[in-house]
């Protein structure tokens, strides 16, 4: 294993196996930052749905004999707009709706779009499934250029973006134009699926845009370190990935995927979360009542203590019970930072 990594680190030399690298890291990175906000704000299936309008847009261009790009980033775009809309309008709150609709008409398309062709065409498999080892110098350049104008946008709109995401009924008192800047998340969204879908392809850059996502966010309270944690875990699958499918002879964006997949595993079995949601015991509560600071001054009720009106103890028996809190009553250690 050693001496084929070796030879993988050797093979660089060769300019494909360089946009190979390069390509597959920006697209962990890229997908690994936007999927953060995609996971805390819910939005996971609607990656799903706008990959399989790009796929739609992919199979149409190989018809046409035109460039995908042009064609992929349309219909991913559109896809995205059609979906904001509906949702804004649509009485019931419920966001999956039109992306099942948009999920499953964009797919009936890209069938019929196949079915047309005269002959069957091997670009199909690979919208489908990518090839980052067949990423040419043109595609390379657009991921670049597009991923760094995706990048400028989120991080100049990221407060806001925050502000959305945790209290967004607040967000509009406070004059924040929230329908606008929804609109412009989903055509993020889009915008990342259209430069990854040549590298990963569209099936599986879904899992790209929310694993590294979920996988950070299972370690931490923290949204700067959750954007830190996702883009490595997605630059560590992405290049481990490659090196593992050039050792192994495998799919490249299977095995990337794969390998994101262990990654979230492995976060979710250690995470801390996990920890601070098991039963306390009693001494845990007669440590927070020593050191909170809102417990220990009367004067002011705990803001973690009063989400729910009673707590579950363990004591040292080992036999639960419940315990109703007071004013200076405790928690479960879920403001505990990570």
């Amino acid at each position: 294993m050693l001496l084929e990594t070796l030879g993988f680190f050797e093979s660089l030399k060769y300019q494909y196996l360089q946009f190979a690298l390069l390509s597959t890291i920006l697209v962990g990175v890229i997908c690994g930052i936007i999927g953060v906000f995609v996971v805390l704000k819910g939005m996971s299936f609607l990656g799903a749905g706008i990959a399989h309008s790009c796929f739609a847009g992919g199979a149409l261009a190989i018809l046409l004999g035109t460039n995908p790009f042009i064609t992929i980033f349309l219909f991913g775009e559109s896809a995205a707009m059609i979906i904001g809309f509906v949702n804004d309008r649509d009485p019931s709150g419920k966001n999956d709706t039109a992306v099942g609709i948009m999920f499953s008409f964009t797919m009936a398309l890209a069938i019929l779009f196949i079915g047309l062709m005269e002959s069957y065409s091997t670009n199909v498999q690979s919208l489908l499934f990518g090839n980052a080892l067949t990423v040419p110098k043109e595609s390379m350049w657009q991921l670049i250029i597009l991923g760094g104008i995706i990048l400028v946008i989120f991080f100049a709109l990221k407060k806001e973006f925050f502000f959305i995401i945790f209290d967004e009924e607040m967000a509009k008192v406070s004059g924040i134009p929230v329908r606008l800047l929804n609109y412009i998340f989903i055509g993020i969204i889009a915008g990342i699926v259209t430069v990854s879908i040549q590298a990963i392809g569209a099936i599986l850059v879904f899992a790209m845009i929310v694993t590294p996502g979920a996988a950070a966010h299972a370690l931490t309270y923290n949204v700067n370190k959750m954007l830190g944690l996702a883009s490595l875990f997605g630059a560590i699958s992405s290049s481990l990935g490659l090196i593992l499918s050039f050792y192994f002879d495998l799919p490249t964006g299977s095995t990337i995927v794969m390998v994101i997949t262990f990654i979230y595993i492995l976060c979710f079995t250690f995470s801390p979360k996990r920890k601070a949601y098991q039963p306390i015991t009693q001494q845990d509560q007669l440590d927070h009542q020593k050191y909170c600071k809102f417990c220990v001054d009367d004067e002011f009720r705990c803001p973690y203590c009063e989400d729910e009106s009673e707590i579950l103890i363990v004591d040292s028996s080992g036999k639960s019970h419940t315990h109703s809190k007071s004013l200076n009553s405790s928690h479960n250690h879920s403001h505990q930072k990570f």
